[in-house]
């Protein structure tokens, strides 16, 4: 089969299976990395975009990839924030990661001597799996899961170059060596994993032996490696706080077994997904619930060690028997360890964090049903078309739980109802669901939520300080001064807390309390939702050019904040300063490319 027509299907498939995305909207993390990243509003912001980790205007985070949020700002330029469109690039990005897999499988295939037909329809099988399998939907149909198909894409094209060079000779092979480096670098700056990609190279030639190429790897690894840290650590970074300590080092073999045995589930009877999966085992008393919850894990416990020694086993037994499985099953280790719990990461498991290691897993089972049907087939046994018919079922059935999956992140009632149904009930999604109870002004079901939330993680800031909220809209002041009191103490949400105090002394004496409000805006990193209210807090009591002092003063450490020059203009129009207020609203419009539409809106 040409490689064009086997593109083609994998696209059709990819298309098919995740065809309602595109009426979905934006949920979660979604909101934070589309609706208020300042960033994105502007191709004049691309150069500072590279100098940002992600989550500006949100809790900080350890992520620094500004692929992802350079294909936001071509998003938001061409269609603001309509949903849909974004839905429709995360899916165009996944189908060309597919190809790109597909790519690189073939040739992976051919350099171990494959017969180019049988390696073509191995490859496309494993790439139509791993396409539609509804364990990726995480990092498809969420918007916010974009930086997986821009590393996996980047990624395999650079592995792809790399074995493509094998086959070259004269000055085309360095090019293909340079063309690898560059798109590994790609990949690197779309997510963390990409990292990975240069590794797997590396390996590759190593277990080849081929030591003439080995420099040309080495020197693409050291460039990615270079390039990578030096653009990092360059970058403005807030440390992302951790809301509970990691595992201790002795709790993380059994972390590593439950997650093997988690993910194998997933992948083998991917029926019950949801976001927020967490393979600890969390007591809440003595329970028969809490006391089954904990069985259940220790038999987790002892299903991932059965696991994890047949997967050596088969490692073990492919070393001779089958190279090209027993490699495909190398990489699939190199892309896993990273996220199987033995380093500690902000989740125990996450159902996305198997789109880069299940694509080398599908490939070597694609490698042994190929050979076992070959056996067959050759014997002539009846078995061969059962298997092909076992096999076709089982591809539809997968392609339609991808289907239906995706209506699970139509809006965030939904979203979060549907995840905290399935078993994904947190203490982070129960904040979330309490979050949009209270917009809805159902108090008392955010209450009940956020308790559930602290009978989960007791100190969770973010569950306290939205208890203090819900208690301040109610006017219980006594309840919402002692929770405010409580998250003055926690570093996450403190200026938060000094905010809500300036709050209650207005609501009890009616006063307001600009010393209080300056302490939340001076507290911790730049909250420039806390500052807007401040400066707003000002013009609103007068001090109209304190306000603009304190925006331009704002304005000297995130100068990138089309809001804030609005907002600017603003203040000087209100002074009678025509001339300031022209050059600040000519700035804002310079920085969100929208901004005229969001002010008629």
């Amino acid at each position: 089969m040409k490689k064009i027509w086997a593109a083609l299907i994998l696209i059709a498939f990819v298309f098919i299976s995740y065809a309602p995305a595109m009426r979905n909207g934006f949920v979660w993390d979604d909101t934070a990395l589309i609706l208020r990243d300042p960033l994105i509003r502007s191709w004049r912001l691309i150069p500072e975009g590279f100098n940002q980790f992600l989550f500006v205007d949100a809790t900080a985070s350890d992520f620094y990839r500004p692929i992802q949020r350079l294909i936001y700002t071509a998003d938001y330029a061409a269609f603001a924030f309509r949903p849909g469109p974004y839905h429709l690039t995360s899916v165009v990005w996944h189908s060309l990661a597919a190809v790109a897999l597909l790519l690189f499988a073939e040739e992976f295939l051919l350099s171990f001597g494959i017969e180019r037909r049988c390696s073509g329809f191995i490859a496309l099988g494993a790439a139509l799996v791993w396409a539609i399998h509804p364990v990726q939907s995480a990092a498809v149909v969420y918007v916010s899961g974009l930086a997986d198909p821009l590393a996996a894409t980047f990624g395999f094209v650079g592995l792809f170059f790399m074995l493509r060079a094998l086959r070259t000779l004269g000055s085309r092979k360095l090019l293909l060596f340079i063309a690898s480096g560059a798109a590994l670098l790609l990949s690197a700056l779309s997510k963390e994993s990409g990292l990975i990609f240069p590794l797997i190279g590396l390996t590759f030639f190593l277990w080849r032996k081929n030591w003439a190429d080995l420099w040309k790897i080495i020197a693409v690894t050291a460039f990615v490696a270079a390039s990578y840290v030096s653009l990092r650590a360059g970058a403005e970074h807030n440390p992302a706080p951790r809301l509970s300590p990691p595992p201790p080092l002795l709790v993380r073999p059994i972390i590593v077994a439950r997650a093997v045995a988690e993910y194998t589930g997933l992948i083998v009877f991917p029926l019950n997904l949801h976001m927020d999966r967490d393979v600890e085992t969390q007591p809440t008393g003595m329970t028969d619930a809490s006391l089954a919850r904990a069985a259940w894990r220790e038999l987790q416990t002892l299903l991932g060690l059965v696991l994890i020694a047949a997967f050596f086993y088969w490692m073990i037994r492919a070393c001779k028997r089958s190279p090209a499985v027993f490699v495909s099953l190398l990489f699939a280790l190199i892309a896993y360890l990273p996220v199987s719990g033995v380093v500690a990461l902000n989740a125990t498991a996450a159902e996305h964090w198997t789109y880069l290691p299940s694509a080398f897993f599908f490939l070597a089972i694609a490698l042994e049903i190929a050979a076992l049907k070959e056996k067959l087939t050759a014997r002539r046994l009846a078995i061969s078309s059962v298997m092909t018919g076992v096999l076709a079922l089982w591809f539809i059935l997968l392609g339609s739980r991808t289907f239906v999956r995706t209506f699970d992140w139509k809006d965030q009632r939904t979203f979060l109802e549907r995840t905290i149904a399935h078993g994904g009930d947190s203490a982070r999604m129960l904040i979330n669901l309490a979050e949009l109870e209270m917009a809805e002004g159902k108090l008392e079901d955010a209450a009940v939520h956020l308790h559930a939330a602290l009978q989960k993680k007791p100190d969770q800031p973010l569950a306290v300080i939205n208890l203090a909220a819900v208690a301040l809209k109610q006017n219980d002041f006594k309840l919402a001064r002692q929770l405010i009191a409580r998250a003055t103490q926690m570093p996450l949400v403190d200026a938060q807390a000094y905010e809500y105090l300036a709050v209650l002394e207005n609501k009890e004496n009616g006063k307001v309390d600009l010393i209080r409000m300056r302490l939340a805006a001076r507290t911790g990193p730049p909250h420039w939702s806390i500052e807007k209210r401040y400066i707003q807090l000002l013009d609103q009591t007068g001090g109209t050019a304190a306000a603009i002092n304190e925006l331009v003063t704002c304005l000297q450490r995130q100068w990138y904040r089309a809001e804030s020059w609005k907002l600017l203009s603003e203040l000087h129009a209100k002074l009678g300063h025509p001339t300031q207020a022209a050059g600040a609203l000519e700035q804002a419009r310079a920085y969100d490319v929208h901004l005229e539409e969001h002010t008629s809106e």
